[in-house]
């Protein structure tokens, strides 16, 4: 997926609550550039799972997902997080996070890639180092069964 860079002094627009939300599940699929069957079958069941999404159309989501895949392809990746993560309100960020980390374990693992851009992502949400460790930690728990 070819990306552009941002041109110097474009910023990208203030995301609302729900495309900052389809930026970083679009974002972190991406992270290693390989999207795995099963990501896309994780990022279907949170979309549709999250309270969020829940009670919206299909046609509202689609729409939203393709605006934000747009986002992601035509924005430096980094941009579109920052943009992303300062759209969240504080309270939620750490659960974000964890939905993104439950996302990228779809697969089982977590590669060089995906970590990267999940160290990048908590500093983005400035959510705390053990914070940090107690979500992937209880993530790992989680994707065992």
């Amino acid at each position: 997926m070819a990306k552009t860079t941002t041109p110097a002094g474009s910023r990208i627009k203030k995301l609302g609550l729900d495309e900052a939300l389809m930026a970083l599940f679009i974002a972190a699929m991406d992270a290693n550039d390989h999207v795995a069957r099963e990501e896309l079958a994780r990022a279907h069941h949170l979309i549709w799972s999250t309270k969020r999404f829940r009670r919206k159309s299909g046609e509202t989501v689609g729409r939203l997902i393709e605006r934000m895949k747009r986002l992601v392809e035509e924005q430096e990746p980094a941009a579109v997080m920052a943009a992303a993560a300062k759209s969240l309100p504080v309270k939620l960020r750490p659960s974000a996070f964890a939905v993104v980390v439950d996302l990228l374990l779809a697969d089982g693992k977590i590669d060089a890639g995906e970590r990267r851009f999940l160290r990048d992502l908590a500093v983005d949400l400035n959510i705390r180092a053990h914070v940090v460790s107690q979500v992937i930690e209880a993530m790992l728990l989680k994707n065992q069964l």
